[in-house]
């Protein structure tokens, strides 16, 4: 009986231990992610085409467009992440702060796959004072400090214009 019950808490842990964990091994092949973020939504990336731009508000925007392709770490990180998150219990539409508002302001839409999440005109920042909020938040940041760390992120040129 206590070979039984030991064998039953080996299994349980198991699968509970592997049911909660988003491992890289899950990332499918064709995983693809696309963002929108930072002031008005002026940067982008694009995972499947490559296309990284720091900002579309210069006299040359065209300035500031680079071709980046992440790692398999990278993209592996970036996928559990998104894993964890379970985009699908996030409206398309979503606002982390909770309407408050700051001017400027900024825009992030994160996409991955049919799903895309929207939040147009919020509030600066990556702090919100709800845990699902912060969720999302920790998310992109997590993402944007991947991409704003690369050489060719640091390759293109400062800002041209800047925000207060």
């Amino acid at each position: 009986m206590k070979k039984i019950i030991s064998v039953f808490i080996f299994v349980l842990t198991f699968t509970l231990t592997a049911c909660s964990s988003v491992t890289t091994e899950n990332r499918p092949d064709d995983f693809s992610f696309s963002l929108v973020w930072n002031t008005y939504g002026i940067s982008y990336y694009n995972s499947a085409s490559g296309s990284l731009v720091k900002t579309t508000d210069a006299t040359n925007p065209e300035d500031y467009i680079t071709s980046l392709r992440l790692t398999s770490e990278q993209l592996d990180a970036i996928y559990a992440k998104i894993a964890a998150l379970n985009m699908e219990k996030y409206p398309d539409k979503y606002d982390p702060f909770n309407n408050m508002m700051s001017e400027p302001s900024q825009t992030i839409i994160l996409t991955c796959g049919d799903k895309s999440i929207a939040c147009e005109r919020i509030c600066l920042g990556y702090e919100s004072d709800n845990k699902k909020g912060q969720n999302f938040l920790d998310t992109v940041k997590f993402i944007v400090d991947i991409l704003t760390s690369t050489e060719e992120w640091q390759a293109l040129p400062e800002y041209e214009f800047y925000y207060d």
